[in-house]
């Protein structure tokens, strides 16, 4: 059978990026083109289906049964097209144009230049961001993202993505230098006020609920978007805080001012990852998670396993991708 003109990659990719944005506006946006030439494309592809792919009577606009089909079946067809094409420049030792990777701030500081070191010839260009994970993630679903590291992860139920495992960390408590009481929280939390992650971010979420989980009753006092802030403050006898040993690491600066210790009652982990849209980027998603453990095992962490040996325990770094059943693809 021969393939209609209208049905080609290009089209197709429109399409596809159209149901995933939310719209033709937002494609359109996206593709820095007009709407116009968004719908026109589509309409085209509609023709040499010979099916309609969106029930415009619906607002907003629905995919019809044929929509549905297509959808499911392109985001297949255009990530083997973009594992072709990488591969075909691979071969040709030609580089993918531009890759955006977006991280952490206390990420960022101890990853951007091994990451780029390494693996800067494999792009002609990056952009390299840092922030907070929960704007990083919808600029992700925009496109605007290709690359997240990210310890904050909502994004199961949201398209064909891998992801590869970095580590697995247990949160921990940190204290002032000078602290001398009982660091079982959950029995007596500490005279002293609560430096909080801001809500803001997937790891201030996930301490809140925690927290939650503990019935501790800390009142709200200080809350801050960064480690830096976060310890710095603790440092300065200002509080008390939950983090964990990433953020720990990225201020060692700071470690003769604090006391970081376990949690003995209520201990609570997240997952470091790199994930990325499944076959966009060919073998680097999995090539940044290497990267990234090697420099966290055998630099970052090793500054604070001489004086804390027991942050050896807070850690389990992933071979192997973590069990569960939510349909995207881990890979070991």
């Amino acid at each position: 059978m021969k393939l209609p003109p209208e049905f080609d990659l290009h089209a197709l990719e429109v399409f596809v990026m159209t149901v995933e944005l939310g719209g033709m506006s937002q494609c359109a946006t996206h593709l820095q083109v007009t709407q116009s030439a968004v719908s026109q494309t589509i309409a085209r592809l509609e023709e040499g289906i010979g099916a309609p792919l969106f029930d415009r009577a619906m607002r907003p606009m629905g995919l019809t049964a044929s929509g549905k089909a297509l959808f499911a079946r392109g985001q297949a067809l255009i990530a083997q097209a973009r594992t072709t094409y990488d591969e075909v420049r691979e071969g040709a030792n030609l580089p993918i144009s531009s890759i955006t990777v977006a991280m952490s701030f206390s990420l960022a500081n101890e990853l951007t230049t091994p990451i780029l070191t390494e693996l800067g010839p494999r792009a002609n260009r990056w952009n390299v961001r840092s922030g907070i994970s929960m704007e990083h993630q919808a600029e992700f679903l925009a496109r605007d993202i290709d690359m997240l590291i990210s310890g904050s992860f909502n994004l199961e139920h949201h398209g064909a993505l891998e992801l590869h495992p970095v580590l697995e960390e247990s949160f921990i408590l940190v204290f002032p230098r000078d602290y001398a009481g009982s660091t079982d929280v959950s029995a007596k939390p500490p005279n002293l006020p609560f430096i909080r992650f801001s809500r803001l971010t997937g790891t201030g979420q996930q301490i809140e609920q925690q927290i939650v989980r503990m019935k501790l009753k800390l009142p709200h006092m200080i809350d801050v978007e960064s480690a830096h802030q976060q310890l710095g403050l603790v440092a300065a006898g200002l509080g008390w805080t939950i983090t964990n040993p990433v953020c720990l690491a990225a201020v060692p600066e700071l470690l003769r001012q604090l006391r970081p210790a376990p949690m003995t009652r209520g201990r609570f982990s997240r997952y470091v990852q790199v994930i990325a849209r499944t076959g966009e980027l060919g073998d680097i998603p999995r090539l940044t998670a290497g990267v990234c453990q090697r420099v966290l095992k055998e630099h970052s962490f090793a500054r604070i396993k001489a004086e804390y040996p027991w942050i050896e325990e807070q850690l389990r770094w992933l071979d192997t991708p973590p069990e569960d059943d939510l349909g995207v693809r881990r890979v070991a």
